[in-house]
């Protein structure tokens, strides 16, 4: 198996058919801190990263700005850059946003989606429903109601709601992580269910052309995510919270 640094030679020896040096490292810090093996609150040290990748540091300068328009990173003058961590200002701005944007995405699909598509979303639909039917394991709900998600917004004609709404999921992609197995596991969550008819008559009012319906709908489905998701932070939370320093007694004359 190729190491990252000869996966990256490889991509970028051809500079007219493939990405620069800096979007490939920033592809793959991307995927390294969405998925938590880079840690929120991590340090990301400049000189670090490029002896990881073999490159100079400019090319590891650059991937960091790319990281930090995504949001994922912050870039600090004169100290540094480190990934983002989870708060709950930042995931209701980021739940509010996605609950607008996948509305309105709905809303245009609803409205432009051929007749073609619409039939293939109803078979997506099946195999969704198949999958909540056969399994309780709610990660595989949600790689398959992400698959329809995004062939709802491709199909929208709204390059740029796309744009933003991938942005928006992957930011939410990244804040999943607090969903432990353990937290699934103890919380008598009916959310899987909720989730499951609301992509049935997200779907159907799609396919029927009704775009209002579909708007509201949209946004009740990502609400069902966002009320679990705010729970969930809450445990995280109150596991990396560092206990405050309480007062000393004093001690008796």
């Amino acid at each position: 198996m190729k190491s990252r640094t000869e996966t990256m030679a490889a991509m970028t020896s051809d500079e007219d058919s493939a990405p620069t040096q800096d979007r490939v490292i920033a592809r793959l810090l991307t995927d390294d801190i969405v998925e938590w093996r880079i840690l929120p609150g991590t340090w990301l040290r400049e000189r670090e990263i490029a002896q990881r990748f073999g490159v100079s540091h400019a090319p590891v300068r650059e991937a960091f700005r790319h990281l930090s328009r995504i949001g994922l990173v912050k870039v600090v003058p004169w100290r540094g850059t480190f990934v983002i961590d989870i708060d709950q200002h930042a995931a209701t701005e980021v739940y509010e946003l996605w609950k607008s944007l996948f509305g309105v995405v709905c809303r245009l699909a609803a409205k432009e989606m051929s007749d073609r598509d619409g039939r293939e979303l109803m078979h997506r639909l099946v195999e969704y429903k198949d999958v909540t039917q056969r399994t309780n394991n709610t990660f595989e709900h949600l790689k398959v109601s992400n698959r329809i998600g995004r062939f709802i917004a491709t199909r929208s004609n709204a390059p740029l709601a796309l744009e933003l709404l991938d942005r928006l999921a992957l930011l939410a992609r990244w804040q999943h992580n607090v969903f432990t197995e353990s937290f699934i596991d103890t919380h008598d969550l009916d959310a899987a269910k909720r989730s499951a008819l609301l992509y049935d008559q997200l779907c159907r009012h799609i396919f029927a052309r009704e775009a209002d319906e579909a708007d509201a709908v949209a946004r009740a489905l990502i609400a069902v995510s966002q009320t679990s998701f705010a729970v969930a932070l809450e445990e995280y939370q109150a596991r990396h919270s560092k206990p405050k320093p309480g007062r000393r007694r004093a001690k008796p004359a």
